[in-house]
């Protein structure tokens, strides 16, 4: 009995500390992106992922609603048997411009906007026609498609 009760408080915990986590900001210090990318670039490689770079901001909805999804089972678990993910944050519209740009992802169309590449770096498709933009209005089986679609097909298309 007191082995069950103990396992179900860790159980809560981690749930509690999950939720937590999500709650915080999705999206690091705009300073520490290039640092990121590299990190995420090398994790890519090693493990032979497929590297998701997600450009938005902490006071967008939509980057906000995304990051929550790809926190969600069975999202989740997709994700990180697929995808190394890196997040960066464009702040104001003002930072980090110049990493999208040399990624070759597009802002203008809204934000999150992705990148995708090989774990060599070879870019697999960008969502430079908005295609995640509205992802507040996306439940969780459009995305998991959307990413299976990126990660198998190697096809970018509008979550439908």
């Amino acid at each position: 009995m007191m082995i069950a009760r103990r396992l179900l408080i860790a159980v809560v915990a981690a749930q509690a500390l999950s939720l937590a986590l999500y709650a915080a900001d999705p999206y690091p210090p705009p300073g520490q992106a290039a640092a990121d990318l590299q990190h995420a670039r090398e994790h890519a490689k090693a493990s032979g992922k497929l590297l998701m770079v997600i450009f938005g901001a902490n006071w967008c909805p939509d980057c906000r609603a995304l990051h929550e999804k790809l926190g969600e089972s069975p999202i989740r678990e997709y994700v990180t048997k697929r995808f190394e993910v890196v997040s960066i944050n464009i702040g104001e519209k003002d930072a980090n411009l110049d990493i999208a740009r040399n990624l070759g992802v597009t802002l203008s169309k809204g934000i999150p906007a992705a990148g995708f590449f090989t774990p060599e770096g070879k870019p697999v498709g960008f969502t430079n026609h908005g295609e995640l933009e509205p992802a507040r209005n996306y439940n969780a089986q459009q995305v998991l498609t959307f990413l299976r679609n990126v990660a198998e097909e190697h096809l970018i298309e509008k979550p439908r």
